[in-house]
Parts: structure tokens; C-alpha cells; sequence
């Protein structure tokens, strides 16, 4: 029994020898200025089997913090002129979740035990990696890398909560590149943070260019104006920007079909900004795409009541009336043979334009110079059968 003992304590001894033998082994690699690719190779087969055998915490944390830093480690081997595609390939949501997270636990860890083993590095790390992370991000948007640079700029802003300026960027960048799924989930992010809820924007003239510009923080602003180089400082509060997020958010929810959680955004929207106009036409639209006509109409006549001489107003609204237009006029031109149904069709399409003409008749009155609300007025006019009123524009 003894025995057994004995050779269980001599495996666990051996099995804890390895770990360590293997951390010496990513030590070694993580403190070089530039490892080669055979470096990087056998820190990743080091990683792997350091992972298996972790069970201690402080093994795991660490373990961990090596496999965050696998990043670093790539992005070191890479020429010093590397393209930011080239850094980007380094740089991926994967690996930058990794780093994030391996930062994150090992300087808890390290608080928690009273002993800092890479606390200074982290950070020293982290004092070069932003600004080099904002430059990247800032240079994959000037060449149209939009989702990368969206991602980028998420990342810098998961590394320092407190620059929701990058934030905001990751989720505007995000709704650029089109893609509605990344837009949503940063945009939702962007409404609930601290920086959207209490931020504020610290501006000031540039005595050269006399224009005004941002300056990323309060002490940033301050020595600008020491300086001599700015002057006239302005503060505005980022909850100013409520209603155009909510609206922006509350669209990309509608492109992503969760109509009923766009809805709930714009109601939230008019707690801030009772009587936006274009706000409010965004919401009749989408209640006008879920066939909710009564609130659709209410809605409009809100708007109308708000902004009643806006000719761009009652031609949008004209417009939004011919929604189905293009679609009847396909089932129009498939019915031909059927008479019946083509009249029935026929008569739909000339009651949409009836809805819509008097606001094109109303945004005729206000600026009869504008040539597109002369062109569908004449084509409004057509259609209904009032081919004289058509004649008479000019």
C-alpha cells in the first residue's frame, strides 16, 4: 500500500517537472525579439501539451496566459513594414478573444495572490499594443476593410473599457460592411454602455486649420490648450447621440427581421426625442413593412402635424404609398390573359396612387421646381386618369 503510494507521489512529481519544464519552454520563446517560424511551431506543440496536463490553477492560468500571447508571439515574426492585411491575418476575432481573455485572468490571478509575475509586462505590453492597434484599425477602414476594422477597433475597446470611442467606431464600421449580424451585436453593445449613457466629447478649435476637432480625453484637451495649439474647448454630452443610435439600431434589428425588438428600440428612441421627424418616419415605415397600416397612419399624420410644409416630407411619404407598386405591376403583366383578375389588379394599383397623390400634389405646391416630384405627379396623374392635370406641369 505503501508502495502505491509512493508511485502515485513519484508520477505527480514527474507530471509537475514537465510543466514547469515546459513553461521554461514558452518563457524562452515569448521573451524573444523575433522567433522564427521553427520557434512558433514548437511553441504551439508546447502549448498543446502543457494545456492536457494543467490542473493545478496557477498551471492553467498561465498556460492560459501563454496561449493568449501566441498572438504577440506571431505578430513579432512578421516583417517590420507588414501591411495591416498582413497584420490582420495575425490579428483574427480568435486570437484577439484569446489575448483578451489570457490579460484579463492572469492579472486577476496575480492581484489575487499578491504576486506579480507578468502584471508589468501586461501592461507594458498593452501601453504599444493600443496605439499600434488604432493605427491598423484606422489604415483597414482607409482601404475599405470595414468588418476587419470593426473588429479592431471591438477589440482595443475590450482591452480598455474606458475608450468607448473605439466602441462606437467597431459598431458603425460594422453596419458599413454591411454585415447586420456583427452591426446588431455591437450596436446593442454600443446603447448599453457606459460611454453612450454618460460619456462626454471634449472638442476644441485648432488655431491652424480653424476647425473644430475631438480630443480622445479630458487630459488630452487639456494639454492641446496648454499647449497653445487649440483654443475655444467645448463640451457635448454623448447621451446627445441617443435617438440617432436607438434609430440606427432599431433598423439593422428590422434588416435582421426581429420586428418586434426594432419596435420596442423606437419607443425607447421617443423617450429622447419626442419630435424627431425622421426618427418617426423610420418607425411608419417599419409598421408600414409589418403590415400594421393603423399605426403606420397615425404615425404619418404625427409627422405631418411636426413638419407640415417639408416638400422632401409629403414626397417620401407619396413614395412610401407605392411600396407594392412594383409588385402589382408584375402580377399585372402576368395576368394579361386573365381579364378579370388583370382589372381587379389594374383598379388595386390606380387606389395606391389615389392614397399617394396628395402628398405629391403637396409636395408639388411647396417646391414646384424639384424634377423628380414633377415626374411622379405627372405619372400619378396618368395612372388615377387625370391626363389633363398631367399636361399642365410644366
Amino acid at each position: 500500500m505503501k508502495k502505491l503510494v509512493l508511485s502515485a507521489t513519484l508520477l505527480l512529481s514527474l507530471a509537475t517537472f514537465a510543466q514547469k519544464e515546459e513553461l521554461k519552454v514558452l518563457k524562452k520563446i515569448y521573451a524573444k525579439d523575433k522567433p522564427s517560424s521553427d520557434d512558433i511551431q514548437l511553441y504551439k506543440n508546447t502549448l498543446t501539451t502543457l494545456e492536457s496536463k494543467s490542473v493545478e490553477e496557477s498551471d492553467k492560468v498561465y498556460s492560459n496566459f501563454y496561449k493568449g500571447m501566441l498572438l504577440l508571439i506571431e505578430m513579432q515574426s512578421l516583417n517590420e513594414n507588414a501591411s495591416p492585411i498582413e497584420k490582420m491575418k495575425v490579428i483574427n476575432p480568435e486570437r484577439l478573444e484569446a489575448f483578451s481573455n489570457a490579460v484579463t485572468t492572469t492579472l486577476d490571478y496575480e492581484k489575487k495572490v499578491g504576486k506579480k509575475i507578468y502584471t508589468d509586462d501586461i501592461n507594458e505590453t498593452l501601453s504599444w499594443l493600443k496605439p499600434m492597434l488604432l493605427e491598423s484599425a484606422y489604415k483597414l477602414n482607409e482601404v475599405s476593410k470595414f468588418k476587419e476594422s470593426a473588429n479592431m477597433f471591438y477589440f482595443i475597446y475590450k482591452l480598455d473599457k474606458t475608450d468607448g470611442s473605439s466602441l462606437e467606431n467597431a459598431a458603425i464600421l460594422a453596419l458599413q460592411s454591411q454585415d447586420y449580424v456583427l452591426a446588431q451585436k455591437y450596436y446593442e453593445e454600443f446603447k448599453n454602455s457606459d460611454y453612450l449613457n454618460n460619456g462626454v466629447i471634449y472638442y476644441a478649435i485648432n488655431k491652424a486649420s480653424k476647425q473644430e476637432e475631438q480630443a480622445p480625453n479630458l487630459e488630452t484637451r487639456k494639454n492641446m490648450i496648454a499647449l497653445g495649439t487649440h483654443e475655444k474647448p467645448r463640451d457635448e454630452k454623448m447621451s446627445a447621440k441617443k435617438p440617432e443610435v436607438y434609430k440606427t439600431l432599431a433598423t439593422i434589428l428590422a434588416e435582421n427581421k426581429d420586428f418586434d425588438k426594432a419596435k420596442q428600440v423606437y419607443k425607447e428612441a421617443k423617450v429622447f426625442a419626442p419630435k424627431n421627424v425622421e426618427l418617426l418616419i423610420n418607425e411608419a415605415t417599419l409598421y408600414y413593412q409589418t403590415n400594421d397600416l393603423v399605426t403606420y397612419e397615425s404615425l404619418i399624420k404625427e409627422v405631418v402635424k411636426l413638419d407640415p410644409n417639408n416638400a422632401s416630407l409629403h414626397f417620401n411619404i407619396g413614395y412610401l404609398a407605392l411600396a407594392e407598386d412594383s409588385k402589382l405591376v408584375d402580377q399585372i403583366n402576368a395576368s394579361v390573359k386573365d381579364v378579370k383578375k388583370y382589372n381587379e389588379l389594374t383598379a388595386k394599383r390606380k387606389e395606391l396612387f389615389l392614397n399617394a397623390l396628395p402628398h405629391f400634389e403637396k409636395a408639388y405646391s411647396i417646391n414646384p421646381k424639384d424634377e423628380n416630384t414633377k415626374s411622379i405627379l405627372k405619372m400619378t396623374y396618368e395612372i388615377v386618369g387625370q391626363p389633363e392635370k398631367a399636361k399642365a406641369i410644366n
